[in-house]
């Protein structure tokens, strides 16, 4: 069997169009979508770059407790495991260099192939339409292999062309709640907000300078003759509105939901951006269907983790909490068969179940596996064991933890930093709220409780000490 995985860092699920958005364009995706399985829970156990890594490699779960199994059994490797098998494993790393993996990922692949954009190649999936014919020919002399692609164009700094950006902000001064003087204000305030090198990357919106044609008095009065009115009209050099500019470099740190102008600025840059990656991609998918393997290869498309914008007063994982707008992570598979086409998943699936199901289709069955095997679900939505999953996040002075059914989440934080207002317990009702805005603790203090219990059990059920785990 040969598999193409595109691991995404950072991918905000709810602006995909597989996941119910409908104001962001994202064809190429929505065709693999149409055209494979999509998973609508899926939920990152850490949403770190390195621990989703490490996940996907060994099948753990990575929680940020003690790394000691209670049965001391040494991780099995994906990558190690697939060279046994006799498949060809090959890593693109389509990243930018600001963002690559730890050392420990790039170990064991038999190829590594840089196709890192530079300044000449600003777009990651330029750079890796270049360099991705020459690894395709040279993975023809195999007989089964995985080609793991890294993609990070979806963390800013964004690549915006301004007349994609453009198409987003066409409607913005035909809303009545959209003033312009807003929106450039928004900008203005980003720019004190960074420092001078940033403000030169992000892409500040400048004041429109919007000028009358003329003053009231030559407005009043009547040109002398149609040829006199002709000549002026040509002779008149009016001032072109200013055109908004994309906000390409958010900060990590806070931000005011309350300041509406900057949030259409970010969501609709944002927007912007998709828009680009998903082209990008779907230029690969292309190169991919001309060599057939669209019928001959399985393609999955996932993310370590989503990236805030926002929606609970940040930008970016600027605190670990554990938000739909960070654990709530894509996955998409599509199979060379048609069986499965427009497939949808419900049940609980996590990181860790990458390792099982792509080791299955190689012909390796794992040990020491947290993850479960995804091709039950894909066949025939057969029994699935998991009813929750757990998810846990450590700062250098913060930490939370969340569990999540099908029903319920319960988000658990730890330590906080001293100047931060205090955040308890928190507890909401799904998948009716997906925004995560109405705690129901009050309402509902038992469920809270039986939450915790899972929580605090499923974290402590296969590891030594846990240090780390929220206390009861």
């Amino acid at each position: 069997m040969n598999i193409i995985v595109f691991a995404l860092n950072g991918c905000p699920l709810a602006a995909l169009g597989p996941y119910g958005n409908e104001w962001i364009a994202t064809p190429n995706l929505d065709r693999l979508a149409a055209e494979g399985v999509v998973f609508d829970n899926h939920f990152s156990d850490c949403p770190d770059p390195a621990a989703a890594r490490k996940a996907w490699r060994t099948g753990r779960h990575q929680w940020p407790t003690s790394e000691t199994r209670r049965d001391n059994a040494p991780p099995d490797d994906l990558i190690l495991l697939a060279r046994v098998r006799g498949a060809h494993t090959v890593l693109v790393r389509a990243n930018r260099p600001a963002n690559d993996a730890h050392a420990e990922f790039y170990a064991g692949w038999d190829e590594m192939f840089d196709a890192r954009p530079d300044a000449s190649t600003p777009a990651g999936a330029d750079a890796l339409a270049k360099i991705l014919p020459e690894v395709l020919d040279r993975l023809t002399a195999h007989p089964g292999w995985l080609l793991w692609i890294e993609l990070d164009q979806l963390l800013p700094p964004w690549h915006i062309p301004q007349d994609v950006f453009d198409a987003y902000v066409e409607d913005l001064f035909e809303e009545e709640e959209a003033d312009p003087s807003e929106v450039s204000d928004a900008a203005e305030s980003t720019d004190e907000s960074e420092t001078d090198d940033e403000s030169e990357t992000s892409g500040e919106i400048e004041e429109l300078d919007i000028a009358d044609e003329a003053d009231d008095d030559e407005e009043a009065e009547e040109p002398e003759d149609e040829e006199d009115e002709e000549e002026d009209e040509s002779e008149l050099d009016l001032p072109e509105k200013e055109p908004i500019r994309p906000w390409t470099e958010p900060v990590i740190g806070w931000f005011d939901r309350d300041d509406l102008a900057s949030w259409e600025l970010l969501h609709r840059s944002f927007a912007a951006a998709l828009t680009v990656f998903d082209a990008g991609l779907g230029r690969i998918f292309d190169l991919l269907r001309a060599r057939g393997l669209e019928q001959s290869a399985v393609w999955v498309v996932t993310a370590d983790r989503g990236y805030p914008l926002g929606e609970h007063g940040l930008i970016g994982p600027f605190r670990p909490w554990l938000h739909e707008e960070l654990v709530h992570v894509p996955l998409i598979v599509h199979l060379p068969a048609t069986a499965s086409a427009g497939h949808r998943v419900a049940e609980l699936t996590q990181p860790a179940d990458l390792m099982p199901t792509l080791a299955g289709w190689l012909g390796i069955t794992p040990a020491a596996v947290d993850g479960l095997n995804l091709l039950p679900l894909i066949q025939d939505g057969g029994p699935w064991p998991r009813s929750s999953a757990c998810s846990g996040l450590i700062g250098d002075t913060t930490a939370e933890w969340a569990v999540r059914t099908r029903e319920w989440l319960l988000v658990k934080p730890g330590e906080q930093p001293p100047d931060d207002d205090p955040r308890g317990l928190l507890l909401f009702e799904k998948p009716d709220d997906r925004w995560e805005v109405n705690n129901l603790l009050s309402r509902h203090p038992e469920r809270a409780e039986e939450l915790e219990k899972i929580l605090r059990d499923t974290l402590s059920s296969d590891r030594g000490p846990v240090d780390a785990t929220p206390e009861g």
